[in-house]
């Protein structure tokens, strides 16, 4: 005679379809078929979490993130951008002088924006502060060759900041004479 045994377990959590990263992917790269990948989690896992490949291939990252994350709106540049700013914040891009302030302009790290007085004269001069603690939302790297609309961009990095609004034209009116540098307290 033979007794079979069973055992009672809850069945395993329904899991919903996500999109996620491929590889470890850098801030301001534009994501390919390649980096993405559909991938299944537990729904408590994933809310909000993007489906389909054409929601992201094409769109660029706004921060750095590993292989597995499960993408959502707000890490990639575009209309959710607009929503990780603060509260009463507006978002401005600003190009950078140098690698060392592009260095230091992570996503979500704040920053003090400075303008370099020699950059606007062609004389040597002091600085000046135009925008303090701004919070880096995204970072573009330098495009490859500059064109007949947009001659002045080649090998400037420019970085999507959330500012006050009050801070906005200052940001405008510096960036437009010269890239600012970026320091960290």
């Amino acid at each position: 005679m033979s007794v079979t045994v069973s055992t009672l377990a809850p069945p395993p959590p329904a899991g919903v379809p996500v999109l996620s990263l491929a590889r470890d992917i850098p801030a301001g790269t534009v994501l390919t078929d390649a980096d993405v990948a559909p991938r299944t989690l537990p729904a408590a896992a994933a809310p909000a979490a993007l489906t389909a490949p054409a929601d992201a291939v094409g769109r660029t990252l706004a921060v750095g993130l590993p292989a597995g994350t499960a993408l959502v709106e707000g890490m990639l540049v575009g209309p959710g951008l607009a929503g990780a700013a603060p509260e009463g914040m507006v978002v401005i891009p600003v190009p950078l002088a140098d690698a060392g302030s592009a260095a230091l302009a992570e996503p979500g790290r704040r920053v003090t924006l400075v303008a370099a007085d020699s950059d606007l004269s062609g004389t040597a001069g002091a600085a000046r502060v135009v925008a303090r603690d701004v919070v880096v939302l995204a970072v573009q790297p330098p495009q490859a060759g500059g064109n007949l609309l947009d001659p002045g961009t080649s090998g400037v990095t420019t970085i999507f900041v959330a500012a006050r609004e009050a801070d906005a034209t200052a940001l405008v009116g510096a960036g437009a004479w010269a890239p600012l540098r970026a320091v960290i307290r």
